[in-house]
């Protein structure tokens, strides 16, 4: 077995663990079968996760004052208790939708892996073991910064452990999500490699079939499957990405902290979101489909000439189909691609500003209650 199938594997594997894929991976055949077995598994995971997020969501609704951080403000915390529950409600939306479509990421994620075996070679195998080895690191930090940052704040007790298995294992889910769904674009960018190659050595037809039959993918199932699971994740990141800096102003640079606790905090809250920014700039900015879909171009408009029905089928394409840009989005709603970064960026900053504004309208409102 090629050690691409390996590093695969370990994905399916992954996947598989937290209910969220459950296929057994017939090596031989580049098969993914559903088993009576994992259609089980399947079931009673989904079944178990969302009695569980459900249960959670419902503490948190009906006593949110449980969550409450005492040194944070109003504003703060209740910023804080929106989040856990978005997070709950992304969580049971991810599960509802991959447990009622699994039969269609089935066939789109098989036949991406036949495409795998086909076309990858080292160097993109390699990139999928990098990108699972950066997602275990920014896992063990998610942690580390989750137990640390809501134990020095003054959460206790049951509180402190829900927002810690709700936390955390959000991250392991969406975050394995995204990093999958960036496997999967690497392999497509380097399926049109290995086409535009052939074109490259004068094997026009195969080339050209097998260029299309990628694109048609990625602007039909794999939007269709990912770009609907891709939404509400990016949504929770929006959601999500503030919450360090807005601690950090309100608690730290007011001074509620000593010296020694200050440098912690500070320690903390910068890196807070750095987890989940990462892995969504890993997401946005992994894209070499575009690129190597135009540079069937070039490569056509260096074949010679030879005045047969060639010459008309190399046209026809280059009116045709070129400028079809393969473009993945969320569903619709926006680009999966470098040029949403500055988009989300934006967006992030807004909030904060909105978050900051709350903030000194609720300190205004104590400071004239006082007098």
């Amino acid at each position: 077995m090629s050690r691409v199938s390996r590093d695969l594997r370990l994905y399916l594997r992954l996947l598989h663990l937290m209910g969220l894929m459950c296929w057994h991976f017939d090596s031989e055949g580049c098969q993914l079968v559903a088993t009576p077995q994992n259609e089980r598994y399947a079931l009673g995971y989904a079944v178990l996760i969302l009695t569980a997020i459900t249960v959670c969501f419902t503490f948190a609704h009906l006593q949110p004052d449980r969550f409450h951080i005492p040194i944070y403000n109003r504003t703060g915390n209740f910023y804080e208790t929106i989040i856990f529950r978005i997070t709950c409600l992304v969580l049971i939306l991810l599960y509802v939708i991959l447990y009622f479509r699994r039969h269609r990421h089935r066939r789109l994620i098989q036949h991406l892996l036949q495409l795998n075996r086909r076309c990858v070679g080292c160097s993109t195998d390699r990139q999928f073991l990098h990108n699972l080895i950066l997602y275990g690191i920014l896992s063990v930090v998610s942690f580390g910064n989750y137990l640390h940052g809501y134990s020095r704040a003054g959460m206790t007790g049951l509180p402190l452990a829900l927002c810690l298995v709700v936390y955390v294992y959000a991250f392991l889910v969406l975050c394995l999500l995204l990093v999958f769904f960036v496997c999967l674009k690497q392999i497509m960018a380097a399926g049109l490699i290995h086409y535009n190659r052939q074109m490259d050595l004068g094997h026009l037809i195969p080339g050209l079939r097998g260029r299309q039959q990628i694109l048609s993918v990625c602007g039909g199932e794999l939007n269709e499957c990912f770009g609907l699971l891709m939404l509400p994740i990016v949504a929770l990141v929006l959601l999500i990405a503030p919450s360090g800096p807005f601690f950090l102003i309100s608690t730290v640079l007011e001074g509620k902290f000593g010296p020694t606790e200050s440098l912690a905090i500070l320690l903390t809250s910068s890196t807070w979101d750095t987890p989940w920014m990462i892995m969504l700039f890993l997401m946005l900015h992994a894209n070499g489909i575009t690129a190597e879909a135009n540079k069937t171009a070039k490569i056509l408009a260096k074949v010679p000439r030879t005045g047969t029905g060639l010459d008309r089928m190399i046209e026809k394409f280059l009116l045709k189909n070129l400028r079809q840009q393969p473009i993945l989005t969320a569903y619709g709603f926006f680009a999966l691609d470098k040029s949403t970064l500055f988009k989300l960026f934006t967006a992030i900053f807004t909030y904060m500003v909105i978050l900051v504004q709350f903030k000194e309208m609720e300190n205004s409102t104590k400071s004239i209650s006082k007098f």
